[in-house]
């Protein structure tokens, strides 16, 4: 019996839900249409765009066997139709990517006009779709208008697609798009896709790595791996793939971790799958990896828009554990090739790392690695950075005081560019200060008794004592590195909040200083000799730390601000030993006498002299 109509039946909210809102970007609703080719066996796709700087459409075409009328009805306008319970590959082999009957609503996340050819046995069917009508039908029954019915044609099976009241206001970019559509596949080998711009004449075909194109590809993983991770799993001989490091950072976030595909489509967009980076790894590393497995499960375990698997399954925890291990170990392996890659340049220079490594004994052979490799893998690290480094570190090794400093900052929880900042400072200042133990003892000994005979005169804030810290801010702490006088609040603002104006009232900090590592701002407020330091100077002591953590502490690699005042005695009434207290326990407010500084300065500068004593015997 004839079929006169051909009929979509649906629900209002499907086609809403399903087409309209899940499919918005271009590049998604023609990786549906791309799949569906793939599953009709198309050898051939070519899209050509349309823009007269009025209306935009798109043409859709494919070589592949093309529906009769029978079938544009009973399988193509069915909504949710489940082709693998049809057949489990296509008469080429493939196997079907299309699973949950849904792709075909795509095509309405961009437009509202929708016309359908297919030419199967030199038969000719067409028929149109307009959104607004289907929307409009009552009873969730369309019936799209037939254009061409059983026509006899003598031309090959196809299927074109016109999409008309196209929804997107800026201009088709083909080079964009057919880099989307290549990050969503793997199959393009395997045929092929062409993209034409008609307006101008621009032309190009999709290529697996195009992708790739704008990295510069250093290092490489295949898969299935052998030897990377130890990890028992059932599946690891079935994936397959590459995982890529590129030289620079990779720019597009979307292309920063491992994609997952399975039959040639992407299942889960690129992720690190809860692995932690604590080396800027993952700025660095892309990747595809196939897990066809995935589809043969019972159950659907991808997403309707194919952009996650389904994490809370059984399965797909198993595969999570497994890429959390490869990303680690590959992320491993990253770090030590680039060390390779650098002691390599290094030797053109004649800084020969393995040899120093080689002329160590093995217990100090482990330091100087961990010490030096984070420098030579170091990614964002000037490589003129890295050689002073590298040649100062092998300079001064030899010294006990700098092996015992490097080996804290390699401990620290920070990333490895701060680590080659860190040690370039201690190379550049510790160990200068190490070499010229006995001048620098005696110079200091000499200032503790300046600052002494001040403090027991009763010596005024200002200039003295003030310009004696500036001078000699190690009597404050030994660590203090950097150091700024007399900062006020407005200078604050201006340097880092240049768009905000003061509102409150623009005090003044005696010093701004942070340590060696970098990691803690002091703010430092002196007075006099015999001042009592009290509940309100403790008060003020307190704002002066907020505001700095609030307007100045902007850097990643500041932990912490405390604030030091600095006076000639504490008062002992309850209220300002309480106060006191709380600070000190907080960790935000220490109040110091001249006398405990002049008491640690004595004591540590006796550690310094006795030891540059038993160094010089040696």
């Amino acid at each position: 019996m004839d079929i006169k109509k051909l009929e979509l039946s649906f629900d209002p909210n499907t086609i809403q839900h399903l087409g309209v809102s899940l499919y918005s970007q271009l590049p998604s609703v023609l990786s549906e249409l791309v799949s569906n080719s793939w599953d009709a066996d198309a050898e051939k796709i070519s899209i050509e765009f349309h823009d007269d700087g009025l209306h935009k459409s798109i043409i859709y075409q494919d070589d592949g066997h093309g529906m009769s009328f029978d079938e544009l009805n009973d399988k193509y306008l069915v909504i949710g139709r489940n082709r693998r319970n049809e057949a489990k590959t296509s008469p080429k082999g493939r196997k079907p990517i299309g699973k949950k009957g849904l792709g075909k609503l795509s095509v309405f996340g961009i437009s509202d006009l929708v016309t359908v050819e297919s030419i199967k046995d030199n038969i000719k069917n067409s028929f149109t779709m307009d959104l607004t009508s289907i929307l409009g039908s009552p009873n969730g029954k369309y019936y799209p208008k037939i254009n061409e019915k059983n026509l006899s044609v003598k031309e090959p099976n196809s299927t074109k697609i016109i999409l008309e009241s196209i929804r997107r206001k800026s201009p088709f970019d083909i080079n964009e798009i057919a880099s989307s559509l290549s990050k969503k596949f793997t199959i393009f080998d395997q045929f092929e896709v062409t993209l034409k711009d008609v307006s101008s004449s621009n032309e190009l075909v999709i290529t697996n790595e195009l992708k790739f194109d704008d990295l510069e590809i250093q290092f490489a993983w295949d898969f299935p791996e052998q030897d990377l991770t130890k990890i028992v799993y059932p599946h690891k001989n079935n994936i397959s793939g590459k995982i890529l490091t590129s030289k620079t950072p990779i720019k597009s976030p979307d292309m920063r971790g491992i994609y997952l595909t399975s039959r040639g489509k992407i299942v889960n967009q690129a992720d690190f799958y809860g692995a932690r980076d604590n080396d800027q790894f993952h700025s660095y590393v892309t990747g595809y990896l196939s897990v066809d497995f995935i589809d043969e499960e019972n159950i659907d375990l991808i997403s309707t828009d194919r952009h996650s698997l389904n994490w809370e399954n059984d399965v797909t925890k198993e595969l999570k554990v497994y890429l959390q291990d490869i990303i680690k170990k590959i992320g491993a392996e990253w770090k030590n090739k680039r060390s390779q890659v650098k002691t390599i340049e290094l030797k053109s220079k004649n800084i020969d790392v393995q040899e120093f490594f080689d002329t160590l004994p093995k217990y100090e052979k482990e330091l100087g690695q961990k010490i030096l490799n984070p420098v030579l893998s170091a990614p964002n690290v000037d490589n003129q950075v890295v050689e002073d480094v590298v040649k100062n570190v092998i300079a001064k090794f030899d010294n006990q005081d700098f092996k015992e400093y490097a080996h804290e900052i390699i401990k620290l929880d920070i990333n490895d560019d701060n680590k080659v900042e860190l040690i370039r400072l201690l190379s550049d200042w510790r160990i200068v200060e190490a070499k010229q133990y006995a001048a620098l003892a005696e110079t200091r000994i000499q200032v503790i008794n300046q600052f002494e005979n001040s403090i027991s005169n009763n010596t005024k804030e200002v200039p003295t004592l003030h310009n004696f810290l500036k001078d000699f801010p190690w009597l404050i702490d030994p660590r203090i590195l950097e150091f700024r006088d007399e900062v006020r609040y407005s200078k604050i603002l201006k340097k880092h909040y240049p768009e905000l104006n003061l509102n409150e009232k623009d005090r003044r900090i005696d010093f701004l200083c942070s340590n060696l590592l970098g990691q803690v701002l002091y703010v430092v407020e002196i007075k006099r000799s015999r001042y009592q330091i009290d509940e309100k100077a403790l008060e003020q002591a307190y704002e002066y730390q907020a505001f700095i953590k609030e307007h100045y502490a902007t850097d990643s690699s500041i932990s912490n601000v405390v604030c030091y005042i600095i006076g000639g005695s504490k008062k002992t009434d309850w209220k300002t030993r309480n106060k006191l207290e709380t600070y000190q326990k907080s960790g935000e407010v220490f109040a110091k006498t001249y006398e405990e500084l002049l008491q640690q300065s004595k004591f540590y500068h006796k550690e310094f002299i006795d030891k540059y004593k038993e160094f010089s015997k040696d």
